[in-house]
């Protein structure tokens, strides 16, 4: 019998992917296959102004429950771990929602407001409606990177809205500002030009539908992840700054009031999500937590199947944490 998905020794990358820089970059370029079960579009209003869009899938034979996934910062529910994971899901016999979040995937004409790591109540939303159409739980929230800080602060405070059966995250950045600072490290400076790129074409799609806050500046102008988020995030939220509203977001100092079975992995050598966040924390007998020791940032790329070994852990502990519940 081999390892279960939830032993760190379990994962085993690929000979020709060493170091966290192929391990997170290599993964992210192969689009996988589309979803096999068709999507149904479902508008969910989250605010007066604004909706999100999730792609509802719904397997063959008998229904386990529900997995709502939610993607990455510049992700969308068409990224190609959501695919993944949501193909994986389906086998099993999950309902699977692929949730967009404000302004992504070719939704920028439903949202008057940009998406942010804070946007929990967004999750909430989705599911209020799943309760309202009698979803099928259990209800277990998936996310990856900022969608896993999402997920995590909304199963920690979930105001009146539903709550999840389970929550996991993968590689989530639970101290977005500790984020912001190693992504700023020279090693990382590809990465720190990737999300700036695709963040500021996000932009130019929302100047297509509506004006922005502030002028769309360029990509030497803005420079950083950290800037772009005091340029646009943080006013377009409310915050004066961009560490008050990383101060604001982060699942962190929340988690302590997690009161639903919940579990996170990430990799010792995620690039940008340091993994001593995830050790020593007040909430840390709240959450199970898996630190391989390799896999990138939402990499986990192996030699069997799946090969997105991430997708077989989620499973496996979205399984493993609902039966611990019941």
């Amino acid at each position: 019998m081999g390892r279960p998905p939830n032993d760190p020794t379990a994962y085993r990358p690929v000979w020709w992917l060493p170091g966290p820089h192929l391990q997170t970059v290599v993964p992210s370029l192969s689009r996988g296959r589309q979803v096999q079960s068709p999507g149904k579009p479902r508008v969910i209003a989250v605010s007066d102004a604004s909706s999100v869009q999730v792609l509802d899938h719904r397997p063959v034979g008998r229904l386990r429950g529900t997995l709502i996934l939610v993607h990455g910062m510049a992700g969308s529910a068409d990224s190609a771990y959501m695919r993944r994971t949501a193909n994986v899901a389906l086998v099993a016999g999950w309902r699977v929602l692929r949730m967009n979040l404000r302004n992504c995937g070719g939704t920028e004409a439903l949202a008057s407001t940009f998406y942010n790591a804070g946007q929990s109540d967004d999750v909430g939303c989705v599911l209020r409606w799943l309760d309202s159409v009698a979803g099928s739980r259990p209800y277990v929230t998936a996310g990856f990177s900022l969608g896993g800080n999402v997920v995590l602060r909304h199963a920690a405070v979930p105001g009146d809205s539903p709550s999840p059966d389970a929550v996991v995250a993968v590689n989530p950045p639970v101290d977005l500002d500790r984020c912001a600072t190693a992504i700023e490290a020279p090693p990382n400076r590809a990465y720190q030009w990737h999300y700036v790129r695709r963040l500021r074409n996000q932009l130019k799609q929302i100047a297509l539908h509506r004006p922005l806050p502030v002028p769309l500046r360029s990509r030497r102008e803005i420079g950083s992840v950290r800037r772009f988020d005091a340029l646009y995030t943080a006013p377009d939220a409310g915050f004066p700054s961009a560490e008050a509203y990383y101060s604001h977001a982060s699942a962190d100092p929340v988690l302590s009031r997690l009161e639903r079975p919940g579990a996170i992995l990430s990799a010792r050598n995620d690039p940008f999500v340091p993994w001593e966040m995830f050790e020593g924390r007040p909430w840390e007998g709240r959450l199970q937590v898996t630190l391989a020791s390799s896999g990138g940032h939402c990499g986990f790329w192996q030699a069997g199947k799946p090969r997105f070994w991430a997708a077989d852990w989620i499973l496996d502990r979205a399984e493993g944490l609902v039966r611990r519940r019941a």
